[in-house]
């Protein structure tokens, strides 16, 4: 005897036998099918769940309201224009369109003038490379040549000589008592 109680089913094979009989092993079943005191404490345990449904129904509150689910209104074409998705299409097509435009302007333009933007292109990189040559020989700008009163960068010979004097044949000092031979 007990032994016999040792095999009866315990509370999670129990309950598994109500969910689902099928999921049981054999040996639990064939069990379940000739011990009548397993067999009780399923029908037991499943009239208090019955039991528990008829409490919870008669007892739980009724709604107060019905629930709905809100219907969908159509709106005007207007308001769906007015719809972000739809306004970033009509954004992207309008983009797309003046980028096309905006393509060929560009393209017919550079066909038509192909030569004559060319002269115009010749002539900047001439009075590009003028700058550049002006700032070569100096680097200021005339206004401020002007301040500094070097408007003209251009030195006289006399200023050369004082910077660099010319180199003289005579010697300042006498070599007459200096022995030896005397350089060049």
């Amino acid at each position: 005897m007990k032994r016999d109680h040792e095999n009866h089913l315990d509370e999670k094979q129990l309950i598994q036998a109500i969910v689902d009989q099928a999921d049981l092993p054999a040996s639990v079943q064939a069990h379940l099918a000739k011990c009548r005191q397993c067999r009780l404490r399923k029908e037991n345990f499943e009239r208090e769940l019955a039991n528990f449904g008829q409490m919870a129904e008669r007892y739980a509150p009724q709604p107060q309201k019905r629930v709905r689910l809100p219907a969908h209104e159509t709106k005007s074409t207007f308001w769906t224009l007015l719809n972000w998705r739809s306004a970033i299409g009509v954004a992207a097509t309008v983009a797309a369109v003046l980028i096309v435009f905006w393509g060929t302007t560009i393209v017919r333009n550079l066909s038509e003038h192909g030569t004559g933007g060319l002269a115009s292109e010749i002539l900047e990189a001439q009075r590009l490379m003028m700058e550049v040559n002006m700032l070569v020989d100096n680097a200021l700008p005339v206004f401020y040549l002007e301040i500094s009163g070097e408007n003209n960068p251009d030195y006289d010979e006399e200023f050369y000589q004082f910077l660099i004097p010319p180199i003289e044949n005579e010697t300042l000092t006498s070599d007459r008592w200096k022995r030896g031979t005397s350089l060049c």
